[in-house]
């Protein structure tokens, strides 16, 4: 894939964009600006990143770069298809900035507002107990998880059986990071608890014993024409 292509690469597939971005999060590539737009209209958009901030440069070109006191910059975008909307992400590290770059208002990943995705959810550092310092994983955020917990209490409680086993469906489809994952694992453990102590006549309802887990993926998409 040559540099312009690499520029122009759109991700077909939601996890694996997720966990691009907090790769190159992890990396050092900190600070950014995302958005929305029409499928028509993010080649235009790719090119003009690819133009302005050298996105398509090769791994060895972008670090030649920050060797000399310059930022790096991915664009990394999303098409996600059912709603025909194109999520987007341009990222970079710390570094001297093309007189373009400093008009943007770049936000910080590692600040108290965090990044946000389309689905609620957030890019924060949590500590394993496997690993040594704080590690980069996605979970949702604390209003979405609030309303999540709200609606399986609701239709537990109502008796919305078909309602809870939607929610249920959904939830354990959450894409398997480690942040999310606890999220969970910790809903799971509230639907049991709350429906011993006021249903526990009633036949339980059926919960996934897996939770999924998110390996390494390739990326999954395609080339803009």
């Amino acid at each position: 894939m040559n540099n312009k292509n690499h520029a122009l690469f759109i991700f077909d597939k939601k996890t694996p964009w997720m966990q691009r971005i907090s790769d190159y999060i992890r990396l050092g590539h900190i600070y950014f600006i995302c958005g929305q737009i029409e499928p028509a209209k993010v080649k235009f958009l790719a090119e003009k990143f690819a133009k302005n901030y050298e996105t398509g440069l090769s791994k060895m070109e972008q670090s030649r770069k920050r060797k000399n006191g310059f930022a790096s910059f991915k664009f990394l975008a999303w098409n996600e298809e059912n709603a025909n909307i194109v999520h987007w992400i341009l990222c970079r590290t710390e570094g001297a900035l093309p007189e373009i770059g400093t008009r943007e208002k770049w936000q910080d990943a590692t600040s108290k507002t965090r990044l946000h995705i389309t689905g609620g959810y957030e890019l924060v550092r949590l500590t394993k107990p496997e690993e040594p310092k704080p590690t980069w994983t996605w979970r949702y955020s604390k209003t979405h998880y609030e309303d999540l917990r709200e609606s399986v209490l609701r239709a537990l409680r109502n008796k919305r059986d078909d309602l809870l086993k939607q929610l249920i469906h959904e939830i354990w489809r959450t894409p398997g990071f480690a942040g999310a994952r606890a999220q969970v694992k910790a809903i799971g453990k509230l639907i049991k608890q709350e429906w011993k102590r006021v249903r526990s006549a009633d036949k339980f309802p059926e919960i996934p014993i897996r939770i999924g887990y998110v390996r390494r993926m390739k990326d999954v998409g395609h080339v803009l024409k």
